[in-house]
């Protein structure tokens, strides 16, 4: 990670030399200052694929306090540079974007129209189905797999019979792979939803472990689904309590102690988080 202060860094964006803008950019990871949110929109337009990578993933971070600025400049972009505003936008989770990403189905841009529609089925657009099984039409093959990935988020009986039309449609072989995969997905959420567990995407611990490294707030937002979703392995609780500790945030810490003492009690791996809670009252 870069030592540079944020108007070091908010300056150095606009260098001409790649290296400086590539360490800025690290140096603005976990950042929430809305004062960085148009610097980072103009850096998601950046000639290095890695700092247009970043500067959206760190616009998607930043939630709620990004999402109506990102909303206006998705509305007037085109081209590739709609592509990288559309990921910030789906990063945020916010459901107001919804609309835009329904009307960005239609985009010229097939990067565009990959983002928007997978985007439709993680925010559980369920109003949408029709819109996004349009997109098993698309002319481009990523557009196609990212609605068959769309409806195995859904989970609906009807998404499930779309997928299953849309796989005996075609003869590809990975393609048809794709659907059973996203049947099966969807198959798994509709089981865990009729025993009223709640359905929360997680991804892997070592990947969110090395996150931490880059992304600490990034990495709190993926910790965090465990926590809500009550999973039974304490790491994700642990590693949440020692970055909130890091930034100060003793009521979240708290939260999140108080939580796994429930999902824990009467089992060997409360005693870690009641000790803990203990030294904080």
């Amino acid at each position: 990670m870069s030592n540079l202060n944020f108007e070091d860094a908010i300056n150095n964006l606009s260098s001409d030399d790649v290296s400086i803008r590539k360490e800025a950019i690290e140096s603005l990871v976990g950042i929430t200052d809305e004062s960085a949110i148009e610097p980072l929109i103009k850096a998601t337009t950046d000639e290095n694929a890695q700092v247009r990578f970043k500067a959206a993933e760190i616009l998607g971070s930043m939630g709620d306090v990004a999402v109506d600025k990102l909303i206006e400049e998705f509305k007037n972009a085109d081209g590739k540079d709609k592509r990288f505003l559309a990921f910030a936008l789906k990063e945020t989770e916010d459901n107001k974007v919804i609309p835009y990403f329904v009307e960005a189905l239609d985009d010229e841009d097939f990067g565009v129209r990959k983002v928007a529609v997978r985007a439709l089925g993680e925010l559980q657009a369920e109003d949408e189905l029709e819109n996004i099984a349009k997109c098993l039409e698309d002319d481009d093959w990523g557009v196609k797999l990212a609605a068959v990935q769309a409806l195995g988020d859904l989970a609906s009986d009807e998404a499930i019979d779309l997928i299953k039309k849309a796989r005996k449609s075609e003869d590809d072989k990975d393609f048809k792979k794709s659907c059973n995969k996203a049947i099966k997905k969807a198959e798994k959420r509709q089981k865990a939803k009729a025993s009223g567990k709640s359905i929360v995407k997680v991804i892997p611990m070592s990947t969110i472990k090395e996150m931490e490294k880059t992304n600490p707030q990034k990495a709190i937002k993926e910790y965090e689904r465990y926590v809500e979703s009550k999973q039974t392995k304490d790491a994700p609780y642990k590693r949440l309590c020692v970055l909130y500790r890091k930034a100060n945030d003793y009521d979240n810490e708290v939260r999140v102690i108080e939580t796994a003492i429930e999902v824990f009690d009467g089992t060997k791996k409360v005693d870690y988080f009641t000790k803990r809670l203990a030294k904080l009252k």
